[in-house]
């Protein structure tokens, strides 16, 4: 995992970041209806959407563990991870998030990975619905547990604040160095699941830009500049 992830899990309060304004939330809480469901539990504007990509699949599970102490809640469970040695950094999960009007995006989430699963995921992120770059990596070292508080600040990241195009993506990824997955805490299978929660984009409002006011002593003086200007071509109008 990259230095500045790790200390973004470990300072995020101290950061002031619990004082950011939520943008997006997913904790894939039941809807009115009592069904789990991939909508955000908040969006602040309603651009915010989930997708998969590649062949993964989505099940609801137990978020026993994570940051969601909600009664009654889940979490995202996902597999249909690629076959090993094919498909690097193509399956995973998509979180789409419209920053309009937001500045200083921050990325938290918890993971849980079966031992299965691939150990290495890979963050990415587009500013033009497009074009992909990725922005760090996690390793899983245990299994069965989740991780709570992983992220990333995309707050020096040219293009993200107030965009409409903003999008993440979780994906498994080769062992660094490698042409294979490695496994959690086992042999990499495609039966490996990986379990997300509390999916969070937070920033800070983008302050308006309010038009300066004169001062009145300034509206006086252009006031008076105006009636000398008004004098002089009346007196010229009399010549």
């Amino acid at each position: 995992m990259h230095l500045k992830s790790i200390l973004l899990a470990a300072g995020l309060l101290l950061a002031g970041v619990a004082q950011a304004d939520t943008v997006a939330l997913w904790g894939f809480n039941p809807d009115r209806t009592g069904t789990p469901t991939t909508k955000p539990t908040y969006t602040d504007h309603g651009g915010a959407f989930f997708s998969t990509v590649g062949n993964v699949t989505t099940t609801f599970a137990s978020q026993s563990g994570s940051s969601d102490t909600t009664a009654g809640s889940s979490a995202l469970n996902s597999s249909g991870y690629a076959a090993q040695g094919t498909g690097d950094r193509t399956t995973g999960v998509q979180f789409s998030v419209d920053t309009s009007g937001f500045q200083d995006i921050v990325l938290t989430f918890d993971q849980r990975n079966s031992g299965t699963a691939s150990a290495w995921t890979a963050l990415r992120y587009t500013i033009d619905g497009e074009n992909w770059v990725e922005a760090t990596t996690f390793r899983m070292v245990r299994d069965s547990v989740f991780v709570k508080g992983l992220g990333f600040d995309f707050s020096d990241i040219a293009g993200v604040d107030d965009n409409a195009n903003f999008a993440v993506q979780l994906v498994s990824m080769f062992a660094p160095n490698t042409q294979a997955y490695a496994g959690t805490s086992n042999n990499y299978g495609t039966a490996g699941t990986i379990r997300y929660d509390m999916v969070q984009f937070a920033g800070s409002l983008i302050p308006e830009v309010v038009p300066e006011v004169p001062e009145p002593a300034s509206i006086a003086l252009t006031l008076a500049a105006l009636g000398a200007m008004g004098a002089v071509v009346r007196r010229r109008k009399q010549a």
